[in-house]
């Protein structure tokens, strides 16, 4: 049995055993859990509600949408098509970061129930709001959730006249109770990106085979972009003592950054179609035409032992 809890600032999916709350100020994921012992177990590190959420955003990120572009944009400038944009709604270390619409508000679409699913669709518009993106494109973002796990799909559409450029993106935070040093990991990727000091993209690539199969993260520091492998198969496995999450990405979303923040109490695993800078350096960028469409996919997988 699959239910919608519609409330004025948060949607809440649910079947007997999984439990999504997303907030419509951002789209954002704020809750997935799991019921354990008759109680429900979270796993993203959330808000406490959706008005902590509009005013600590900007503090880690978590569960923000990333678009139009994701983590840095190098100095917050880019060139498109011959032009000099210089982009500064949120500054980091002199870097424009997580691009512009991590703050909107979306509304209710549209939503249904069935007896195999949970759906909503949560929609927003971009309109050259920031002068550093001079374009205008939609946002449709659908939560799905059925006995195989939860379904994110997003589909940007381009609403203006001229080809603009585009990344997307999540930036969750997940935690499976205690310190990360007492999980594991595991990713389908044998590479990353290579960073310079300021965690840009030097355009190289370098080997990285260690999670490759469950690894400990006990003292394991990371802020990395993995190059996923065969996307057919699971992108990225998680795991405590008594639980899995399972992260699964179609081919538009080629790039896992992984960070793990200074309290180690949870980790980032943030589903990417572009690199960092990919403005400037083109690794993943997507350009839609006017009136284009394209739809970029992930789900996560959340069991107990």
């Amino acid at each position: 049995m699959f239910n919608i809890h519609i409330n004025p600032q948060s949607l809440v999916l649910q079947s007997e055993t999984h439990q999504a709350e997303i907030f419509l100020f951002g789209a954002i994921l704020n809750r997935f859990a799991v019921r354990q012992n008759g109680e429900w177990r979270n796993i993203i590190a959330a808000f406490s509600d959706e008005n902590q959420a509009r005013h600590q955003i900007i503090n880690g990120f978590r569960s923000a949408k990333l678009s139009p572009f994701a983590c840095r944009l190098n100095e917050s400038r880019y060139v498109f098509e011959n032009t000099e944009y210089v982009c500064e709604k949120h500054v980091l270390n002199g870097h424009a970061i997580h691009g512009l619409m991590y703050d909107f508000d979306f509304k209710l679409e549209n939503h249904g129930t069935d007896e195999q699913s949970a759906w909503i669709e949560l929609l927003a518009h971009y309109s050259q709001e920031n002068a550093g993106f001079p374009f205008e494109y939609q946002l449709l973002v659908k939560y799905i959730l059925d006995e195989t796990g939860l379904h994110i799909h997003t589909t940007a559409t381009n609403t203006g006249s001229r080809t603009l450029p585009i990344v997307d993106g999540w930036h969750p935070y997940f935690t499976l109770g205690g310190k990360v040093d007492d999980w594991s990991l595991q990713i389908n990727a044998n590479q990353m990106l290579e960073f310079d000091e300021n965690l840009l993209p030097t355009g190289k690539m370098l080997p990285e085979s260690r999670f490759q199969t469950a690894e400990s993260l006990r003292g394991v520091e990371l802020d990395n972009s993995f190059v996923l492998n065969n996307q057919t198969d699971v992108s990225c496995i998680l795991q405590s003592d008594d639980l899995i999450l399972q992260i699964w990405a179609q081919h538009n979303y080629p790039y896992l950054q992984i960070y793990i923040p200074p309290e180690r109490d949870c980790v980032a695993i943030e589903n990417l179609s572009g690199a960092p800078d990919c403005f400037n350096n083109g690794l993943g960028l997507t350009l839609l035409q006017a009136a284009e469409s394209k739809t970029f996919y992930t789900k996560y997988v959340l069991h107990q032992k």
